[in-house]
């Protein structure tokens, strides 16, 4: 057995991006090696990591090497370099790096070398198979594990299961390496390596899962005592990322549980689940209500479905496939659990959902109806769990009808958060209204249009400052539907007069409007002092420097200390402007006791405070960017971050 340094990634929405999580746990090393080469510790062969929206993956490599030569690796394939020589950083006798922006595509060789001062390379480890592509974990009752009537293999070599026991990868074939939440099971047969093969198919990448399935599982126990093999997979995956989870249960609630309480099980589950895997991860929930055979109660199958569908928003909660309908020969002898007919229709069927809803590309238009002004960003396709930030301009001499800005889809409008909505999986439409302005806002356009094309660079700059003051006043004037005639006349009169008061700098006279040649700019937005206590997300900070050219902040505390998780990013937003994030304050999480996840982003703290993490869980963990490890370690356990279990590495 070898100690194998895991380092942990962050997820951005449906995606990962690799960092340092401060800890160490013991794993078995996937190869062996030449006598005193390295010992490859992460990835194990057969790994698959979860691409990104760039089609990408950064890969971590992990290695033991008790030698003094220098540690790199690269990845290649059929003879070609897909990403040269990365340096290991050596931490405790342990290397380890990252290979950025490795493309999703088959299996690549990891290779694991080590070179002399001259540049030679002297020892080398090869795991031949890693790739980047989809990964998932799988769960819910026995359906979704290893209870099949006849166990199944995938064709395609690119389809891989986890082994949460070992953390290890091995060829997708049943029995599921988790089967039953990780013991024995009943030995069978399960959906996922046809479907395995089926998104090889469409997508063309490799496929990994890991089983946490529990057999008579009602969603309670799940959330409950069954919830261990879910929290071991989201956490021995991390490093590797997750696409989503696949949800197949419902079965062991349709008689007994009331519908108000599955729902309500269901979606602490759910948001338990992300809080664990530290983002918003995608979920998919099938529609299961067939509880054993002759079972009649056709309301209450129904009712079961319908309340597994409100749990879904079509964006990053799907509603999945359903197999009450595969009776027959699609049952094992049983007449509950699937024969090997129903596993493979079972796993066709979650392949049809799955591509649908995350590898479709949907249509946003603007309404037909649309007139006078136009939304700017219709007429695109997005993909689901996109968000997107709506502009919607008027044309000349009309404005935009607060609460007109809608967008549809099949269940009606989705509510916007300001201007911004998050794309579902399906084709939506944005609908506006555009009213004409009250006549006297034409005077008031006409002045501004007249400021706006004088030639501001042959007048005194006093004037022209006084004209640009002028010209926004106006501005936000005009922008204002509700604006009197006689708002709109005295904005129209001190542009007017701002004019009149030009000076010419070669002649010192006074000027009309000239033809136009240079638009006039707003003047400059006043920045938040100094000192300023502001709010983001569930964080509060100070402003330590708000120059134009320099804008910092310090975390000083949370917002709600019952949280279980923050994530300190890398820029907050103060009034539209962006503040570097740079420092951590004294005390700035002291008392937090719930606290047990603390993901830090920014890569420009400088200085972390003293007890600013006492008294949070003594179950906590931080992550760190990986190029700042060395330097944010020390500052943290000078803060005095010594009595938490979690070890800083």
């Amino acid at each position: 057995m070898l100690k194998a340094m895991l380092t942990r990634m962050t997820k951005k929405g449906l995606f990962c991006a690799c960092a340092f999580v401060l800890w160490v746990m013991i794993a078995f090393a996937p190869e062996t090696c030449a006598e005193g080469g390295p010992g490859v510790t992460f990835p194990t062969d057969r790994a698959v990591f979860q691409r990104n929206a760039d089609n990408t993956a950064d890969v971590t490599v992990e290695a033991s090497y008790d030698g003094s030569e220098s540690v790199k690796a690269r990845l290649e394939s059929e003879g070609n370099v897909v990403a040269d020589w990365v340096s290991l950083a050596e931490i405790d006798g342990m290397y380890s790096s990252v290979i950025k922006n490795v493309p999703a595509g088959g299996w690549y060789r990891l290779v694991v070398a080590t070179f002399d001062a001259a540049g030679n390379e002297t020892s080398r480890t090869e795991v031949e198979h890693v790739g980047v592509g989809e990964v998932f974990i799988t769960g819910g009752q026995s359906n979704s594990c290893n209870f099949g009537g006849e166990k199944t293999v995938s064709e395609s070599d690119l389809v891989s299961a986890f082994k949460a026991a070992d953390s290890t990868w091995q060829h997708c074939e049943d029995s599921q390496p988790n089967n039953s939440g990780f013991n024995t099971g009943n030995g069978g047969g399960s959906p996922w390596p046809t479907l395995g093969d089926e998104l090889v198919d469409r997508l063309g990448v490799p496929v990994g899962f890991c089983s946490t399935g529990v057999g008579g599982s009602t969603i309670n126990e799940l959330l409950g005592k069954n919830y261990t093999p879910i929290a071991e997979a989201i956490e021995k995956l991390e490093l590797y990322g997750c696409r989503s989870f696949l949800l197949h249960q419902g079965e062991a609630d349709t008689d007994s549980t009331p519908n108000d309480e599955y729902l309500r099980d269901l979606t602490a589950l759910i948001e338990k689940s992300r809080q664990d895997a530290g983002y918003d991860m995608n979920w998919f929930v099938a529609q299961v209500s067939y509880a054993w055979s002759n079972y009649n109660n056709t309301a209450k199958m129904e009712a079961m479905k319908a309340t597994q569908r409100a749990a879904c928003n079509n964006y990053n909660i799907f509603v999945g496939p359903t197999t009450d309908d595969l009776l027959g020969e699609y049952r094992h002898t049983d007449n509950l659990h699937m024969s090997k007919l129903g596993l493979i229709e079972h796993g066709k069927r979650w392949a049809d959902v799955i591509v649908n809803k995350l590898f479709t590309a949907y249509r946003l238009e603007a309404d037909a109806d649309v007139k006078n002004g136009k939304i700017l960003q219709c007429g695109v396709d997005l993909y689901a769990g996109n968000t997107v930030k709506l502009s919607a301009v008027a044309d000349e001499g009309y404005y935009l009808v607060p609460g007109s800005f809608k967008v549809t889809g099949t269940e009606g409008d989705i509510e916007l958060d300001g201007d911004s909505f998050v794309m579902r999986a399906e084709n939506l439409k944005v609908k506006a209204d555009f009213a004409a302005l009250p006549a006297h806002f034409g005077k008031l356009l006409s002045a501004i249009k007249a400021a706006e094309a004088i030639n501001a660079a042959e007048y005194e700059q006093a004037g022209i400052d006084t004209l640009k003051a002028a010209v926004a006043a106006g501005r936000n004037v005009y922008s204002n539907p509700s604006s009197t005639e006689a708002e709109t006349s005295a904005a129209a009169a001190n542009i007017e007069n701002a004019v009149k008061a030009l000076v010419k700098k070669n002649t010192g006279g006074q000027v009309s409007v000239q033809p136009p040649v240079q638009q006039i700019q707003t003047p400059p937005v006043t920045l938040p002092a100094k000192g300023t206590t502001v709010k983001s997300g569930n964080i509060k900070y100070v402003i330590t420097a708000s120059a134009e050219n320099v804008k910092t902040v310090s975390v000083t505390g949370l917002v709600k200390k019952n949280k279980t998780s923050v994530t300190i990013p890398k820029v907050i937003k103060v009034e539209g402007h962006a503040y570097n994030v740079t420092g951590i304050s004294k005390n700035s999480f002291k008392g937090a006791k719930k606290l047990k996840k603390i993901t830090i982003k920014s890569i420009a703290i400088k200085n972390i405070g003293k007890n600013a993490f006492s008294g949070i869980s003594s179950k906590a963990k931080i992550k760190v960017p990986s190029k700042k490890l060395s330097s944010y370690k020390k500052m943290i356990k000078k803060s005095g971050f010594k009595k938490v279990k979690a070890v800083i590495k």
